[in-house]
């Protein structure tokens, strides 16, 4: 049984055949409201199941913000469901521009979350890579392809874990004097690849693992987000080879993400270098935002 508001119960893999039909019926369009997103990163984001009116609201406890409700996962006594997520904790985060849309706007305070919107591609166009605009990133791929001549790439598999990890602590090792690559970060990230690798069938994780002779230098992770889109969780190339990120997520939409029309590359967190380069790939935004109460005015 789930449990109904005030009781809240952690979420855990044995939840998630009694939650699945939630997230079919809502197609979520933001990579947190995902079963994939909320169980692999559940050691850092903390995250609770309880019914608010029939719908399903997802309690987050991150360990570096203060708590929050996801959008809530059906359309009963929306409002109702607001201000009783909203009276427990002060706020809704992560919501799309489609909820707000449907919200009085004259009742709550709303602000957008630049650092948490998403980027959205077409599959086919990260492909193809056709036009003036993807110059750039198709001669850094041909650089690559002429440089090493006899790279391999395979479908990812659990089997892979240790060379990836291994492969993770060396590009984490090149950014760890960032400001935007703190030692908890690497903790978190750490923690959500290897729960990612522990639940990787259950999940549906899919993947490509980028090897130079026979070393892995390079591998993406995703998930399906919803019937059209697959969230990537994951991507990591070896900080000395040089065009390694555009040859790994080429050769993963046209060979690993071919089926989906839409690829989600997730957020930027406010990191100047990972929005310019998601940003170079001319994405679609997918906005966020963040309802809090409206104060009274003293007027």
């Amino acid at each position: 049984m789930l449990p109904e508001y005030p009781q809240l119960k952690e979420l855990q893999m044995a939840n998630l055949p009694k939650i699945k039909h939630f997230f079919a019926q809502k197609q979520p369009a933001a990579c947190e409201v995902s079963p994939a997103n909320l169980l692999i990163w559940q050691d850092f984001d903390r995250p609770q199941i309880t019914l608010i009116n029939d719908n399903l609201c997802l309690f987050i406890s991150p360990i570096n913000e203060k708590p929050f409700f996801l959008e809530p996962l059906g359309n009963q006594q929306l409002l109702a469901t607001i201000e009783t997520a909203l009276n427990h904790c002060g706020k809704i985060s992560r919501v799309t521009e489609t909820f707000v849309k449907q919200l009085p706007q004259n009742q709550f305070k709303i602000c957008c979350l630049r650092a948490h919107f998403d980027y959205l591609y077409e599959t086919k166009v990260l492909a193809e890579l056709k036009g003036r605009r993807f110059d750039g990133k198709r001669n850094h791929i041909k650089r690559f392809r002429l440089r090493h001549q006899n790279y391999t790439y395979q479908p990812l598999q659990p089997e892979a874990e240790t060379a990836c990890l291994q492969l993770f602590e060396e590009w984490f090792a090149a950014r760890q004097e960032s400001r935007h690559f703190p030692r908890l970060a690497r903790t978190a990230q750490r923690q959500a690849l290897v729960k990612a690798f522990k639940y990787f069938k259950e999940i549906n994780c899919r993947g490509g693992v980028l090897k130079i002779e026979d070393q892995v230098k390079g591998f993406i992770m995703g998930s399906p987000l919803n019937d059209r889109t697959i969230s990537v969780h994951f991507q990591y190339g070896h900080p000395s080879v040089q065009g390694i990120f555009p040859t790994l997520l080429w050769e993963a939409c046209n060979k690993t993400f071919a089926d989906f029309n839409c690829l989600n590359l997730e957020q930027d967190l406010g990191i100047p270098g990972l929005r310019q380069s998601k940003l170079s790939y001319s994405p679609e935004l997918v906005k966020k935002f963040e309802i809090t109460p409206r104060l009274p005015s003293n007027g």
